[in-house]
Parts: C-alpha cells; structure tokens; sequence
C-alpha cells in the first residue's frame, strides 16, 4: 500500500478515530452495548486508513444517510437530543470534508489488490 498524501491519511483516519469516539459515547449515553456499531466503526477507520480508490466516496454517503435517516426523530425532541444534532453536524462535516479536501482525495488513489 502507498500512500500518495500523508496529510489526507491523518485527516482519514482523524475521522474514523472520531466515529469509534462517538460510537463509545453513544453507547454509553445509551446504555447498551453495541458491539455490531463497534466492529462497524472499526472497519470504516480500517477501510479509510487503506486509502483505496473511491472509498472516501462511499463512506461519505453512510455518514449522510445516517444523518439522514436519524434526523427526524433528533429534530422532534430537540431538548434531549442536542448531543445528537451536533453529531449530525459534525457527521456532514466528515462527509463534505471526505469529498472535497484535496489531501484526502490524494490519500484515496490505491486500487483494490487481493494479492
């Protein structure tokens, strides 16, 4: 694996260490444990420390249907759901962030190679 722009790996990888953190937290929040949005986490942080072609892309899309998708429900009980609307903030912030800074898409320039 070569990485064409070291800076965009850490901003990359930043954002995937944010969405283990926020995971953690909102497991904490909730009260559950949720392994499965855990191992979820893990992978995308794997998946944007690899840098492979056109992944910014796709993970920028899970991180704005899941704001999309949740968005609703935070707005209609705003006063308890604060931590969640900054979330979401934050959440497009990552996406916009994965499909328009230069040095992240110069990060996302290795191909796919099972050997």
């Amino acid at each position: 694996m070569s990485t064409h722009n070291e800076n965009g790996r850490r901003l990359s990888v930043g954002i995937g260490v944010y969405l283990i953190i926020k995971c953690v937290v909102n497991m904490i929040i909730g009260g559950g444990l949720d392994i499965s949005g855990l191992l979820i986490a893990a992978s995308i942080t794997c998946a944007l420390w690899l840098g492979i072609k056109y992944t910014n892309f796709v993970i920028a899309g899970i991180l704005a249907l899941i704001v999309l998708v949740h968005l609703p429900a935070n707005i209609s009980n705003i006063g308890s759901n604060l931590i969640y609307l900054i979330e979401a903030v934050i959440d497009i912030g990552c996406a916009v962030l994965l499909c328009t800074n230069s040095n992240i898409k110069g990060h996302f320039t290795n191909k796919f190679n099972l050997n």
